[in-house]
């Protein structure tokens, strides 16, 4: 695997971390590559029953990293195919993280800034620990949010909370990300990764169609009225009693 995203196993979880410490992991083209080559590859591994994302060094990810970006699109002819080329692959990683069935805990440990906090977003649950900072970013440069973020954000915090977060830029220190509902839990700086290998356990020895079925229910209920959740919720139900994971338990 490419040095910039390093694989690691422990049992049925799998960890990618990213490594780019010198950019505080920032997405160039090579990690965005590798990170769409893993990431299916490890969501169809029956080996592997939950997946931990984090980065190396000081930060989780500060973000695309545009200069790299543009440049390793650079062999184009002109601005505007950079940019769409460019914009092809960022489209594939957003859809790519939120395409997984695997459960996916997020381990956050300082910054976590605009598509770095869209991957964050992505993950089922996320880990931060005590000195983890949330920012948008986006507006800061000028720029709109993307890879995802207004689709996923306001679904998470609520329009408001999401307008603000997005219009202001404004950094979020870890505690009040849990209380707006962008974290899952808060820990020490020390023990985010402990703290993530065992929830990332813990998903690992659940039900893996249930939860996967679960995961797919919940992405796509914000789409669908009442009635059709409920047929969706019954479909799913006949097949996880279908499984070997009913039959177990």
């Amino acid at each position: 695997m490419d040095d910039v995203l390093r694989e690691s196993r422990d049992g049925t979880v799998a960890t990618l971390q990213l490594h780019r410490p010198e950019a505080i992991n920032a997405l160039d083209a090579a990690l965005t590559a590798a990170l769409l080559s893993s990431l299916p590859r490890l969501d169809r591994d029956p080996e592997v029953r939950a997946i931990v994302l984090t980065g190396a060094g000081r930060g989780f990810c500060a973000g695309a990293d545009v200069r790299a970006l543009a440049e390793a699109a650079g062999g184009a002819s002109t601005p505007a195919v950079n940019r769409q080329r460019m914009r092809a692959a960022s489209m594939a990683l957003a859809m790519a993280i939120v395409d997984v069935e695997t459960p996916l805990v997020a381990a956050v440990r300082g910054p976590c800034a605009g598509a770095g906090f869209a991957l964050a977003l992505a993950c089922d649950l996320v880990i931060a620990g005590e000195g983890a900072t949330f920012t948008v970013a986006f507006v800061r440069r000028g720029l709109v949010p993307d890879y995802g973020t207004t689709y996923l954000l306001p679904r998470l915090v609520g329009l408001r909370a999401a307008k603000e977060l997005c219009l202001l830029g404004e950094t979020v220190a870890a505690a009040d990300a849990q209380r707006l509902g962008l974290v899952t839990r808060v820990v020490p700086d020390d023990e985010v990764d402990a703290e993530a290998a065992a929830l990332a356990a813990r998903l690992a020895a659940g039900p893996t169609q249930a939860l996967a079925l679960t995961k797919r229910l919940l992405t796509g209920s914000f789409e669908v009225d009442h009635a059709t959740a409920v047929d969706r919720e019954f479909t799913a139900q006949a097949l996880a009693f279908a499984g070997e994971d009913a039959a177990e338990g």
